[in-house]
């Protein structure tokens, strides 16, 4: 369980990463602008929480068993554009009245965690997909507003500009796919994953930076190596902290990791 456990933790921070940067890319004028201004930042920390529920279907017994899962993470990243980028997240988790607390981290092609004192790194090219993302910008973004974005809106209050939206869940799909493989290599294929739909909000202040994000997803996720089908519905709640400010990441030492390229092969 607490490998599982392990397990949903990752695709669910992965998946947080990747959906936030994906649906801020907006051909709006508004958006242009201010994804403009937010891209040039060079370091980001924010606090997220993320509340899900999760089905599980049960092949021996014909069962569907459903769980809460709520998570709570403090984010920094630093040098996002200067090539090396430095990641560092603080976790706690609780599922089925199993707490976990996890610190992990980013750090010359390497992912690492440590999971209640159990400490393992793996392989991720954050640094490539994210120049890759840069690179394929530009035919993204061109086709973003008729294909992918659905009952886009935006209002004030106080100050603040919100943009509601629906995205094209098919489309968000294959986009989770591309980057899941980037992150994953070939375990990504371990985790057959349907996007079945995604809306959100953002908040934008007065300076034309994001104060908050928060997305809804409803998503499949076929578990092959464990012969499990479950159904996840989850909320993602994010709020920047001094959005605009620089942040730098103290990582924590290397040291004690165990490298475990195969882990999901493994579990």
């Amino acid at each position: 369980m607490k490998k599982m456990m392990s397990i949903v933790l990752a695709a669910l921070l992965m998946v947080s990463m990747s959906i936030s940067a994906f649906a801020a890319e907006d051909p709006a004028a508004l958006l242009e602008r201010v994804n403009a201004k937010n891209s040039t930042l060079d370091s980001m920390d924010c606090k997220a929480g993320v509340h899900a529920v999760i089905q599980v279907e049960d092949p021996d017994f014909d069962e569907t068993f459903s769980a809460n899962l709520d998570m709570a993470m403090n984010i920094q990243m630093d040098q996002i554009n200067s090539g090396s980028l430095r990641y560092k997240a603080e976790m706690a988790m609780e599922m089925m009245g199993i707490q976990q607390y996890a610190t992990v981290f980013y750090k010359d092609g390497y992912y690492y965690m440590n999971s209640d004192g159990t400490k393992f790194k793996y392989p991720m090219d954050l640094d490539s997909m994210i120049e890759k993302a840069k690179s394929s910008t530009p035919s993204i973004a061109s086709e973003l507003e008729a294909s992918l974005m659905r009952n886009l809106s935006v209002r004030e209050e106080n100050g603040m500009k919100i943009l509601s939206y629906e995205a094209d869940a098919s489309a968000v799909d294959s986009y989770m796919k591309e980057i899941m493989n980037d992150m994953l290599g070939n375990a990504g294929s371990m985790m057959d994953m349907n996007i079945r739909q995604v809306k959100g909000e953002y908040v934008i202040n007065q300076d034309d930076y994001f104060t908050s994000m928060d997305i809804y997803m409803v998503m499949d996720m076929d578990m092959g190596f464990m012969d499990q089908k479950m159904t996840i519905i989850m909320l993602i709640e994010s709020d920047i902290n001094n959005p605009g400010q620089p942040v730098s990441v103290s990582l924590p030492s290397t040291d004690g990791y165990e490298d475990l390229a195969g882990y999901y092969l493994d579990v």
